[in-house]
């Protein structure tokens, strides 16, 4: 595992050494007392490293993150930011640890370049960690790792396209992101992971134990990534449970300082649901109509009922066949869970000549146990002159049936 371990177990530690100066004047928007407070703690971590003493890079690598936030977004210094981004891709180089971590401060360089109008300076800079992300999907095999990095390139994608956007050249080149599957997207469920690795600022407001006024605190937030990302975790977190009054007022204030972010794409279908659920017909017909400007503007296919080739195990078996059988290995991949990636691997190497002889021997499968959100079936082979029995584990997810474990 690579990547989880950053998001969790990375967070753990940088959590446990949280300063509470840099959180009270963090909170307290006092931004030059923290970034100091800030740069005083990366030096002396330096000096430990300089004396062979052990220097958690995790934490060391947060620090850096919010400090260049707080230069970019807080002090309106986006120069030093990247000078202080610059010195921590130097220091990079002097720990094992880190060679092992995508680098995702890419994506706030990129930003900066961004806000500068330097758009080919931007898009290399997504492109450069859109290629890490790729490079770590393919060497991962934990569920987590692999659907943190499927949505982090998705997201990557998304903000390259909206670079071309942004330019308004005549000519602009076909969308990365063509198609989003929104009604079977896991993000809200590990979107805690995502959020700690790569927003750090969100653990003092959670450590500071200090209640604040979501919407003023959105309303107040600058327009940038990190905040974008750490604001939508807070939303999370309060309509954990159910949507009131009070998290409805913290979606529309999202919306408004975020209106067409990938985030806000997220929470209106999310949101969506709830209102669809709840028979809120009205509330739910306004967020698909916002989900169709977008999708209009950016030329890309928002997907929000769910597919009816998943409709069932059996559809989803019979779709999972017809695809071996024609050797789209798309559509084989799209009918297991999120995040399995080996699945993927394993039938590239067969080839399209052995898939579909494996899917033209492939027989109907019986059900042995099923509730509304897991079942597990079975089907008989006969392999070397036995008959063997092999169980399938099927998961609902939003709507869509889902093989896991075949």
């Amino acid at each position: 595992m690579v990547l989880l371990p950053f998001f969790t177990s990375a967070y753990l530690s940088y959590s446990a050494t949280i300063d509470q100066e840099v959180t009270k004047s963090y909170i307290a928007s006092d931004y030059v007392t923290a970034a100091n407070r800030l740069e005083q703690q990366i030096e002396e971590q330096k000096l430990r490293d300089s004396k062979a003493e052990r220097v958690d890079y995790s934490s060391l690598y947060m620090n850096y993150l919010v400090l260049c936030h707080l230069y970019a977004w807080r002090l309106n210094k986006p120069d030093v930011a990247l000078l202080k981004y610059q010195e921590l891709n130097e220091l990079r180089h002097s720990y094992k640890s880190a060679s092992k971590l995508a680098r995702l401060e890419l994506l706030y360089i990129a930003e900066i370049y961004e806000v500068k109008n330097d758009y080919p300076k931007a898009r290399e800079n997504y492109e450069n960690l859109l290629k890490e992300l790729a490079n770590f999907g393919e060497k991962e095999n934990d569920d987590l790792s692999i659907l943190i990095s499927e949505d982090l390139i998705k997201f990557v994608k998304y903000q390259i396209d909206g670079l071309q956007l942004k330019a308004k050249t005549e000519k602009r080149d076909k969308p990365l992101l063509t198609k989003l599957k929104l009604s079977s997207q896991m993000t809200h469920q590990f979107f805690p992971f995502l959020a700690f690795g790569l927003a750090p600022a969100v653990g003092y407001i959670l450590s500071s134990g200090k209640s604040i006024d979501l919407v003023d605190w959105i309303k107040q937030s600058p327009p940038d990534l990190s905040s974008m990302i750490q604001n939508y975790a807070l939303i999370l977190a309060t309509s954990a449970s159910t949507v009131d009054e009070s998290s409805a007022k913290a979606m529309e204030a999202y919306l408004s300082k975020y209106p067409e972010s990938y985030y806000s794409v997220q929470l209106r279908y999310l949101f969506y649901r709830f209102y669809k659920e709840s028979e809120q017909t009205k509330k739910a017909e306004k967020l698909v109509k916002d989900l169709e400007k977008i999708a209009g503007k950016r030329g890309i296919e928002l997907i929000i009922g769910p597919d009816k080739r998943f409709s069932s195990p059996e559809k989803t078996w019979g779709t999972f066949r017809n695809a071996l059988i024609e050797g789209n290995i798309d559509v084989v991949a799209d009918c297991y869970v999120p995040g399995q990636w080996k699945n993927r691997k394993t039938f590239a190497l067969l080839g399209k000549e052995k898939m579909k002889e494996i899917g033209g021997k492939m027989g109907d499968i019986g059900k042995i146990i099923a509730s509304e959100q897991e079942a597990k079936y079975r089907i008989r082979r006969i392999e070397e002159g036995k008959e063997i029995t092999y169980y399938i584990y099927f998961y609902n997810f939003d709507g869509e049936w889902k093989m896991r474990d075949f």
